[in-house]
C-alpha cells in the first residue's frame, strides 16, 4: 500500500474551467487535451475539468469547443501538485457561419461557388434597430443600405450590386423559405414585421449564379432569413429590454428675426419694392425672433421588450416569443408601435416523417407627419416660416404668417391626424419524408397575409386666408394582400468516395391578390373624435378601389458536386411562368453555373499556419424581372372620362394605354470572378470579387402616338443597364492576452451604374423626381440611372459690363434675360449659340456613391466588450431641393448662407443677391443645389458587461445569463452636406433618390439595456 501512495503522490493534477471569453457563461462538453498524447478529459455541466495521474514537467494543454477558437496554454506540472488552469474561448467567426442558406437548401461555407455575404445577428439584441434591414447597413460588401428618412417606421432602400432597373429595384426577401411582399416606401410589407430579436441568420445572394435559384423573382438579389428554432433540452428563457432617448443631430442654421426683416427688405429694394419691415432691429432679442425649429424638434422615447421561451424534446422541438417595441420620433405625430409574436414548433412523427410550422402575428400602427410634400412638407414649412412671428399669440392661440403664405408648423402639426394600422401574418406549415439516408421529399405551404388601414382626419380650422380648412374631412383607405406559396421538393444527397453529389428539384406554385377601396368625405358636424368617420360627412369627395391578380409556376433545379474538398461545381436551373406577361413571352428559362477551387486543399500545397484556406470562384448566371405590375399587357380602360352627348354632360371611360402581348421579363445577366483566403491561422479572412451585372430588355414606357388617343403606351422591352465594380472584405481576430479578445472587419465595395441603352429612339429619355422647378433626374444611355439635370452655373455677373457683353453674343436677345443684373448667377451656354435655353442643360450629379464601406472594431476583456460600427459613403452627390426656399424665395426666411451674398462687386463669386422677384430665375434646377453627399458615420457604439456566472448562481432564481449596456446609434456623422442629413433615400421611385426636401433626419439615439437567460 505504501508502495502504490508513494507513485501516486510523485504526478501531478490539472483542473480549471472553460468559459466563454465575452460572458463568462461555462461551456459544458469543451475538450481539454494535452498536446502530443493520448491524454485528456470534456468538461462537465459547469463547465470544470479534470486531468490527474500526469508525470512533472512541462505540457502544452488545448481546450475546444465547437464555434469557439481552440486555445493552448504552457503550464510547468510538479510531483504532488494540483495545478488550476482556466481557459476563455472566443467565438470562431467561420466555424459560427458555417452554413449558409442558399434558397432550398444550406450549404457549408467552405463548399460555396456563388457569392454569398452573411451579416453577423449575435448582437441583435444589444441594438436600437426596428427592422432586419437596418442590420445590413455597413455590414456587407456589394449591398447598399439607405433608410428613406429618419421618421419612425420609414422604409428602407437595399440595392445589391447597384440599380439595374428603371422600376421595382428591392431584392427579394425570403423568411424560413417564404418569398414574402414587397416592402413600400412607408415602410410597410418586406421584412419589417420581423423583431430582430428572432433572427437567427441574415445571407444575402448576390451574384446571379447564386440566386437563379429563384429566377424570376431575384434580379436585384435576395435576402435570406432563418429564423430562431428550438432544440432538445432543458427549457430556456430569454428576456431583453432596452430603453432610449432620441434627438436630432442637427439643425439647418437659419436667420434671426432681425437679420430676417433686414435681408428681405433688401430682397425688396433690389427688386424695386418697398421695404416689408420699418425697423428690423425692433426684433432683437429672443421676443422679436422665434427658432421654430427648436419648436418643431423635440425628444422621443424609444423601449423594446422581447421574451422568448423554447426547449424540447428528442421528438419535438418548440420556441414561442414575444415583442414589443415602440419608438417616438424627434417630431410630435411622428411614431411606430409593433407588437410581435412568435410560435415555431418542429415535431419527429417518426423516422421517416417530420412536420412543423413557422408563425408570425405583427400589429403595426405607424403616425406619420407630411414629408415627400414638395409644398406642404413639414420640415420645408418649418424653415419657410418668418421667425420675427412667435408660434402662439398672448391667448395661447396659433398665430398667421401675416407676411407670408407660411404654414405655421405647430399649427399644422396639430391639425395632423394621420395614422396606418397593419395587421399581418406570415409563415408556413411543411413536412420532410425521408425515404433513405440520401433521399428526401419536402412540401412546404407558405403564406403572407397582410390588412391595412390608414386613417385621416383633418379638422375646421381658420388661422388665416391661406391657412384654413372650413369643412373637416375624413378619408379611409383599407387593402388586403395575400401571397400563398407552394413549395415541393426532392433531395438527394450522398457521397461516393471522394464525389459528394447534392441534386435538389422541386416546384413553386404562387398566387397573389391584392384589393382596395378608398373614400374620403367632408362636412362631418365638428372636429369631436366621435365624429371622425366616413359616415358622418355627408358629402363624398371621392371613392374608388381596385383589385389584382397574378400567377407564378416555377419548376427548378440545382446540382452540387464535390470532388475531394478541392473541386466544387453548381449548376441551376429554373423555368418560370408568369401570369404578368403576355401570351407570347410567358415562360422563361433562367440558368447559372458556378465553380470553385480550393487551391488549399491540394496536395502540393504547403501544410502552414500562413494560408490556412484559400479558395477561387467564377460564377455565371441569368435571372428574371417579374415586378413590373400586373396587366402590363392588357389593354386599359379608364373611367370618370366625361364627355358631352347632345349639349349635356355624360360619363364615360376611355383608353388609357394599348395592348402588348410581346412584353416580357427583364433579364439580368451577372458574371463575377473572386477570391477568399484564410492566413495566421483562420485569424485573418480576406475576400475579393469583380462583377459585371448587365439587366437588358428593361421594361420602359414609350411615349403613345400622338394621333393614338392613348394617355399611355404599354410597356416595351427597350433598354439596357451595366452595373460593375470590386468587392473586398476582411476579418481579423486575436488573442494578444489572456482573456482579452480583438476583432476588426471592415468591407468596400466600388460601383460603376450606366444606361447603356434605353430604346430605338435616340432623342428618349426618362424624366423624374420632380420639384417646383421641373424634373431633378433625368435617365439617359450614357449616363447613370436618375443622375441630376440641369443648368450648369459659372459663377456670379460682377458689373453691368459683364452682363452688356454677354447680351452682346447672339441677336436673337439676352444672354439670360432681359432683366439678369449684376449678382445675379451666370449659366454657361454649352451650345455656343449665346443664349441661355433648354438645350443648355447638361447632367450636374450623380447620386449613386462611387464606393461604400463599413468596418467595426470589437474588443472583450473579462466580460467586458466594447463594439463599434462605422458607415459610409463615397463620391455621391445630393440635391438640396430645400434650398429653393432658404435660399431663392426671399419672402419666407433664409439660411445663413445668404450673409455671404453678392452685395458689390468681388464680395461672392457663388452666393447670389438677393432679389423678391428672380428675374433671372437663379432659382432654376441647376448645380447651385448639388453638394458632395460622402459621409462616414459612427452608427453604433456599445459598452457591455456581462456578469459571471459563478455570480449568477449564488443569486439563484435559475437566472444563468445577465448582460448589462449601453449604446449610442448615430453618435456624430462626418460631412461637408449642409442639411439635415446625408443619408437621403428614394421618394416613391427608384428615379427620385438623393433629393433633399428638407428630409426627416436620422436621429442620435442613447439606449439602455439588459438580457437575462433563465
Amino acid at each position: 500500500m505504501g508502495g502504490v501512495g508513494s507513485a501516486i503522490a510523485q504526478t501531478g493534477t490539472i483542473t480549471g474551467m472553460v468559459t466563454e471569453a465575452s460572458s463568462g457563461d461555462a461551456l459544458p462538453g469543451a475538450n481539454v487535451v494535452i498536446v502530443d498524447s493520448q491524454r485528456g478529459t470534456s468538461t462537465d455541466a459547469d463547465g470544470a475539468f479534470r486531468i490527474p495521474g500526469l508525470e512533472p514537467g512541462t505540457y502544452q494543454v488545448r481546450a475546444s469547443f465547437v464555434g469557439f477558437r481552440s486555445r493552448t496554454q504552457e503550464v510547468d506540472v510538479a510531483a504532488g501538485e494540483t495545478l488550476e488552469l482556466n481557459f476563455a474561448l472566443a467565438p470562431d467567426a467561420m466555424a459560427m457561419d458555417e452554413m449558409v442558406v442558399v434558397g432550398y437548401g444550406t450549404q457549408e461555407r467552405s463548399d460555396l461557388t456563388g457569392s454569398i455575404s452573411s451579416v453577423p445577428t449575435e448582437d441583435l439584441a444589444e441594438t436600437p434597430i426596428e427592422s432586419a434591414q437596418e442590420a445590413i447597413q455597413g455590414r456587407v460588401s456589394g449591398v447598399t443600405v439607405t433608410q428613406n428618412t429618419g421618421s419612425p417606421g420609414s422604409g428602407f432602400s437595399i440595392r445589391i450590386r447597384g440599380t439595374g432597373t428603371t422600376g421595382n429595384s428591392n431584392p427579394l426577401y425570403v423568411v424560413d423559405g417564404v418569398p414574402v411582399s414587397d416592402p413600400t416606401e412607408t415602410g410597410a410589407g418586406g421584412i419589417s414585421f420581423l423583431n430582430p430579436n428572432d433572427i437567427e441568420s441574415i445571407d444575402i445572394l448576390k451574384g446571379a449564379s447564386a440566386a437563379a435559384i429563384y429566377g424570376a423573382q431575384a434580379a436585384n438579389g435576395a435576402v435570406i432569413i432563418t429564423t430562431k428554432s428550438g432544440s432538445a433540452g432543458e427549457r430556456s428563457v430569454s428576456f431583453s429590454a432596452y430603453t432610449g432617448i432620441q434627438q436630432t443631430p442637427r439643425t439647418i442654421d437659419m436667420l434671426e428675426g432681425p437679420e430676417y426683416a433686414a435681408l428681405r427688405n433688401e430682397a425688396n429694394i433690389n427688386a424695386g419694392q418697398a421695404p416689408t419691415f420699418t425697423s428690423p432691429s425692433a426684433y432683437l432679442g429672443p421676443e422679436g425672433s422665434t427658432d421654430y425649429q427648436d419648436l418643431v424638434f423635440e425628444r422621443g422615447i424609444t423601449q423594446n421588450y422581447s421574451l422568448a421561451v423554447s426547449g424540447g424534446t428528442e421528438d419535438l422541438t418548440y420556441r414561442i416569443s414575444g415583442g414589443y417595441f415602440e419608438e417616438g420620433g424627434i417630431i410630435d405625430k411622428s411614431s411606430l408601435e409593433r407588437l410581435n409574436a412568435r410560435v415555431n414548433t418542429e415535431f419527429e412523427v417518426n423516422d421517416l416523417l417530420t412536420v412543423g410550422e413557422n408563425l408570425t402575428f405583427e400589429r403595426r400602427t405607424r403616425s406619420t407627419i407630411s414629408e415627400s410634400d414638395n409644398v406642404r412638407n413639414l420640415l420645408i414649412q418649418t424653415l419657410q416660416v418668418d421667425p420675427t412671428v412667435p408660434a402662439r399669440d398672448s391667448a395661447g392661440n396659433f398665430t398667421a404668417q401675416p407676411r407670408t403664405n407660411a404654414n405655421n408648423p405647430l399649427a399644422a402639426l396639430d391639425f395632423r391626424n394621420n395614422e396606418y394600422n397593419e395587421n399581418r401574418l406570415v409563415g408556413n406549415v411543411f413536412a420532410e419524408l425521408s425515404f433513405l439516408p440520401s433521399l428526401r421529399v419536402s412540401s412546404q405551404l407558405g403564406f403572407d397575409l397582410r390588412n391595412g388601414n390608414t386613417y385621416a382626419f383633418t379638422p375646421e380650422y381658420d388661422i388665416s386666408p391661406s391657412f384654413r380648412n372650413v369643412s373637416p374631412s375624413t378619408t379611409q383607405y383599407s387593402d388586403f394582400q395575400s401571397s400563398l406559396i407552394w413549395d415541393n421538393t426532392l433531395t438527394f444527397d450522398k457521397a461516393f468516395g471522394s464525389h459528394d453529389v447534392e441534386a435538389v428539384g422541386g416546384t413553386t406554385i404562387e398566387t397573389n391578390y391584392y384589393r382596395f377601396i378608398n373614400a374620403t368625405t367632408q362636412g362631418q358636424p365638428g372636429n369631436d373624435p366621435s365624429l371622425r368617420y366616413l359616415g358622418a360627412g355627408p358629402e363624398v369627395v371621392n371613392i374608388g378601389g381596385s383589385l389584382a391578380e397574378s400567377n407564378l409556376l416555377s419548376f427548378f433545379g440545382r446540382l452540387n458536386y464535390n470532388f475531394s474538398d478541392r473541386y466544387l461545381l453548381t449548376a441551376v436551373a429554373r423555368y418560370d411562368g408568369s401570369s404578368r406577361f403576355g401570351a407570347n413571352n410567358r415562360f422563361a428559362f433562367f440558368p447559372s453555373v458556378s465553380a470553385a477551387w480550393r487551391i488549399s486543399e491540394e496536395p502540393f500545397f504547403p501544410d502552414n499556419e500562413l494560408v490556412t484556406n484559400l479558395k477561387l470562384r467564377a460564377g455565371w448566371g441569368q435571372n428574371g424581372n417579374q415586378r413590373i405590375g400586373d396587366y402590363p399587357f392588357a389593354a386599359t380602360i379608364a373611367g370618370n372620362q366625361d364627355y358631352v352627348l347632345n349639349g349635356q354632360l355624360a360619363p364615360g371611360s376611355a383608353p388609357l394605354q394599348s395592348p402588348n402581348p410581346n412584353v416580357k421579363w427583364e433579364e439580368t445577366t451577372q458574371t463575377d470572378i473572386g477570391l477568399d483566403a484564410a492566413l495566421f491561422g483562420d485569424r485573418l479572412n480576406l475576400s475579393a470579387g469583380f462583377y459585371n451585372k448587365v439587366t437588358s430588355d428593361l421594361l420602359v414606357s414609350l411615349p403613345p402616338i400622338p394621333t393614338s388617343g392613348l394617355v399611355s403606351a404599354s410597356p416595351e422591352n427597350a433598354g439596357e443597364i451595366r452595373n460593375r465594380g470590386w468587392e473586398f472584405s476582411a476579418d481579423y481576430s486575436l488573442t494578444p492576452a489572456e482573456d482579452l479578445t480583438v476583432r476588426v472587419g471592415g468591407n468596400l465595395t466600388t460601383l460603376s451604374n450606366e444606361v447603356v441603352s434605353l430604346a430605338q429612339s435616340t432623342d428618349f429619355v426618362i424624366n423624374s423626381g420632380n420639384y417646383r422647378n421641373g424634373s431633378i433626374t433625368r435617365t439617359e444611355p450614357g449616363h447613370p440611372v436618375g443622375a441630376f439635370y440641369g443648368y450648369k452655373t459659372d459663377g456670379l455677373f460682377q458689373t453691368p459690363e459683364e452682363v452688356a457683353n454677354a447680351n452682346e453674343l447672339s441677336d436673337e436677345g439676352p444672354y439670360q434675360s432681359a432683366d439678369t443684373a449684376p449678382g445675379d448667377i451666370r449659366f454657361k451656354d454649352l451650345n455656343g449659340d449665346g443664349q441661355i435655353t433648354q438645350a443648355d442643360q447638361t447632367f450636374i450629379g450623380n447620386p449613386t456613391p462611387d464606393f461604400t464601406y463599413g468596418f467595426n472594431l470589437d474588443v472583450e476583456y473579462k466580460g467586458v466588450s466594447l463594439s463599434t460600427l462605422f458607415q459610409g459613403v463615397q463620391g455621391n452627390d445630393l440635391f438640396a431641393a430645400y434650398k429653393f426656399y432658404t435660399v431663392f424665395n426671399t419672402a419666407f426666411n433664409m439660411s445663413e448662407a445668404v450673409k455671404n451674398r453678392w452685395t458689390g462687386p468681388g464680395t461672392s463669386t457663388r452666393m447670389p443677391r438677393l432679389t423678391s422677384s428672380d428675374p433671372n430665375q437663379n432659382s432654376r434646377i441647376s448645380d447651385f443645389y448639388v453638394e458632395d453627399g460622402s459621409y462616414l458615420r459612427l452608427k453604433n457604439v456599445r459598452l457591455g458587461y456581462s456578469v459571471p456566472s459563478r455570480l449568477l448562481s449564488s443569486l439563484g432564481a435559475g437566472l444563468d445569463r445577465a448582460r448589462l449596456y449601453v449604446s449610442a446609434k448615430n453618435l456624430f456623422t462626418l460631412t461637408g452636406y449642409d442639411g439635415y442629413t446625408p443619408e437621403i433615400g428614394v421618394n416613391n421611385s427608384t428615379l427620385d433618390r438623393g433629393i433633399d426636401r428638407a428630409t426627416y433626419p436620422q436621429p442620435r439615439v442613447y439606449t439602455v439595456g439588459i438580457n437575462l437567460g433563465f
